[in-house]
């Protein structure tokens, strides 16, 4: 696995539900993320083991997430109020977190679509950027 604080985009994993309540502007994130206090990010290295561990079949999120791209350099983009991208340890490496709010129209791109695999139970995953 590469190293996720080298990566120059992290991935934004979302609900239909999730997609479908996001704003444009002024996002705090899903309401893990509001709970956690910071929005969670995966590497594409990372990507499969979080649809694993959160998005599993049993999770009862159903069968098409939408993942979105956050390109590093989005963080110095000029906004009213700073944000902060920090690598925090979880499950044995470091996660991407992003502080503050965000504007999803400007800072994600996509989403992806990915679709559940009937025969394996994962979520298939085109490839993605590093």
């Amino acid at each position: 696995m590469r190293d996720p604080t080298t990566s120059t985009v992290l991935y934004k994993i979302l609900t239909p539900q999730e997609k479908q309540d996001m704003p444009g502007t002024n996002w705090a994130g899903t309401a893990l993320d509001t709970k956690d206090g910071f929005i969670h990010l995966s590497s594409a290295d990372q990507l499969p083991g979080t649809l694993e561990r959160f998005f599993s079949a049993s999770s009862g999120c159903g069968d098409v997430l939408y993942i979105y791209t956050f390109k590093r350099s989005s963080v110095d983009r000029q906004r009213e109020t700073p944000i902060k991208l920090q690598f925090d340890p979880a499950a044995g490496t470091l996660f991407g977190h992003i502080y503050g709010n965000i504007d999803p129209e400007v800072d994600f791109s996509g989403p992806i679509e990915v679709k559940r695999s009937a025969s394996t139970g994962a979520f298939e995953l085109p490839p993605l950027e590093h």
